[in-house]
């Protein structure tokens, strides 16, 4: 599989919460890999949040047409395991002499 890196491109599969269900099947940009007590910047919001020390998993902050757990809109964090990249090298080789325009 290939591995997720920042400014790649990945739909959601899944989550957990029924709050994220609403993001699976849309398209977002990965921005970092969050782990439990990691501050960052949020690219969104422009506010320095921290991911809890009590958190069980690191998680993606990713941004696009999504909407967080608490109703802001732009970004969310996702598991690793509910990304699956958008790499147009994983797509079949498309014959340029059969295309129909």
């Amino acid at each position: 599989m290939l591995q997720l890196t920042p400014g790649m491109l990945a739909i959601i599969i899944g989550s957990r919460t029924a709050a994220g269900r609403v993001n699976v099947g849309k398209s977002v940009e990965l921005f970092g890999l969050c782990e439990p007590g990691e501050s960052f910047l949020n690219p969104v919001t422009g506010v320095v949040t921290q991911l809890p020390h009590d958190a069980n998993y690191p998680l993606w902050l990713v941004t696009g047409n999504v909407v967080a757990f608490d109703g802001r809109e732009g970004y969310t964090f996702v598991r690793g395991e509910y990304l699956i990249p958008l790499d147009k090298t994983l797509l079949p080789e498309v014959d340029e002499a059969q295309v129909v325009y």
